[in-house]
């Protein structure tokens, strides 16, 4: 059973680092590279979602199997910490589905209705490039908590 639960909590882990590099590193630049503004746009905003949902799947699968391991063996500060980085990875997976992606899609059909009419507000503009910056971020720090987690196995 111990070999079960190990193999799910390094599963959740691949699973979460390998959909971040293959996105971030893979499929976004070839999607930029390839695609006009408008289809990328439409490509993205189908996309994430999803991303998002395997986030916070494989961070809920890595949790249990954490406290699967916790619940075979005395705590440890190695689980403890397995644990702490599933729930932060949880947490800003929901974040960024549930609050930022709106956001970043609002601002970003307000935009694109002013560059249509020739004037972009400027504030507006920075405030895109504050959420989309604050995304790149948290997509960072779900990686490093991936990464930190496989040291952890």
């Amino acid at each position: 059973m111990e070999a079960l639960v190990q193999f799910i909590h390094a599963l959740a882990v691949a699973i979460l680092v390998g959909k971040v590099v293959l996105l971030s590193f893979v499929v976004a630049p070839i999607l930029a590279e390839n695609l006009e503004r408008e289809p990328f746009g439409k490509v993205v905003r189908q996309l994430f979602p999803a991303y998002y949902r395997l986030g916070m799947g494989t961070a809920v699968a890595g949790f249990i199997a954490v406290n699967g391991l916790v619940a075979m063996h005395t705590s440890s500060a190695r689980l403890m910490t397995a644990g702490g980085l599933w729930l932060l990875v949880l947490l800003t997976e929901a974040y960024c589905q549930s609050m930022l992606t709106p956001r970043s899609n609002a601002i970003r059909d307000r935009l694109k209705d002013q560059e249509s009419r020739g004037v972009v507000d400027p504030v507006l503009q920075a405030s895109w490039q504050r959420v989309h910056q604050r995304s790149v971020y948290l997509n960072s720090s779900v990686l490093l908590a991936g990464c930190t987690l496989m040291a952890l196995i």
